[in-house]
């Protein structure tokens, strides 16, 4: 969200029918995760498929990656989700929807690849507080399991370095993780609809109007989330009340992120020389404090009537409280961390810009593929 001023120029521009152009479609086929050796393969979209869904693999035997990743929505109706020993997360739960598109991982990007972002929630203690002789233990423990990874990795659980087998079982996971696809929204048969009105110069008539004119114009939503996942995959701070102790955002685990050892340039990783690996050098060199100190990922908008509570937070309860949010300019200085973005400014929508703006979001909804 952005900039209240308005253009008095017919809506859309040459340049608004471009960025309209660029949202739908979203492909349910992107390329393979080359740091994922596994990634694609049938087996291990099964094998990863029951490890997800299995609470033998946390260290207190009742929490699974299913139990926050459930549901329609793929995520918990509460602000924060409940982990080992009934303890709560820190932040709300992201949706797994599309996440193949992801890239970046975690509201803070502490990861750089879905596999390895998988280890974080296995090895969290207030998540599923487990480590790779828990989760050794299962996978030796259920034949399938084993003969599976066996077949997938040449060699049984028993018989690999801790480390190694974390960053596999992360691979497994991420493997199943990429085909939960929703596509195909009405969002973008309106979007096309739109575009060959405007074409025709008949926009003023179409019923999207009005929702795609304040997304891209007053709203200016569009700047941040845009392309066919409406997300621009970076980091912003929009100003949203945070005091607890993960409130830095991606500023807070830049450090720890380069130095891990199972980020994407890591031996853990299949391509370590790749694209991936290029992407983190280039952050190494190039990351700021004061545009990533309490910065947060922008999520896609996708489906996002399925995944309330919003926010990293779990602050809005609603798409209606989140364009509030966003019309107030966000929340007052000094109930965050870092500076806030500069497009984030109380924007003066009309009640029906608001309602437009909700409809929008609601018709983003996706089907399954």
């Amino acid at each position: 969200m952005g900039w209240a001023c308005e253009s008095e120029e017919p809506f859309p521009t040459l340049d608004e029918l471009d960025q309209l152009r660029s949202l739908h479609s979203l492909s349910s086929h992107p390329r393979l995760d080359a740091t994922n050796k596994v990634d694609g393969l049938p087996v291990a979209q099964e094998l990863g498929h029951d490890l997800f869904k299995d609470p033998g693999l946390s260290r207190c035997g009742t929490v699974s990656c299913d139990s926050c990743h459930s549901g329609d929505g793929r995520t918990v109706d509460t602000a924060t989700a409940e982990g080992c020993g009934g303890q709560r997360t820190e932040r709300n739960p992201p949706t797994v929807l599309n996440v193949r598109h992801n890239r970046w991982f975690m509201w803070d990007g502490r990861a750089d690849s879905l596999w390895s972002q998988a280890i974080l929630p296995l090895t969290n203690p207030v998540e599923m507080d487990s480590d790779a002789e828990v989760v050794r233990a299962r996978l030796q423990a259920e034949e399938s399991y084993r003969t599976r990874y066996q077949t997938l990795f040449g060699v049984e659980p028993s018989g690999v370095a801790a480390p190694v087998l974390m960053a596999n079982v992360g691979k497994l996971m991420a493997a199943y993780e990429r085909v939960l696809m929703q596509v195909d929204a009405p969002f973008d048969t309106d979007v096309k609809r739109f575009i060959a009105a405007a074409e025709a110069g008949s926009a003023e008539g179409d019923p999207a109007y009005l929702g795609l004119k304040t997304f891209v114009r007053k709203g200016q939503c569009i700047v941040c989330h845009k392309g066919p996942s409406l997300t621009d995959e970076l980091f912003h701070n929009v100003g949203l009340e945070d005091r607890g102790p993960g409130a830095g955002g991606q500023w807070a685990v830049l450090n720890a992120l380069l130095d891990w050892e199972f980020n994407a340039s890591s031996r853990h990783s299949d391509d370590p020389n790749g694209a991936d690996a290029l992407r983190l050098r280039t952050l190494r060199s190039q990351a700021k404090q004061e545009e990533l100190e309490g910065a947060f990922r922008t999520p896609s908008l996708r489906n996002v009537a399925l995944t309330a509570p919003y926010m990293h937070t779990g602050a809005q309860a609603s798409l209606e409280e989140v364009v509030d949010f966003y019309n107030d300019g966000g929340n007052p200085e000094g109930s965050f961390t870092g500076k806030r973005t500069v497009t984030i400014v109380p924007l003066e929508l009309t009640d029906a810009e608001k309602r437009a703006l909700v409809e929008l979001l609601k018709s983003l909804t996706g089907t399954p593929r």
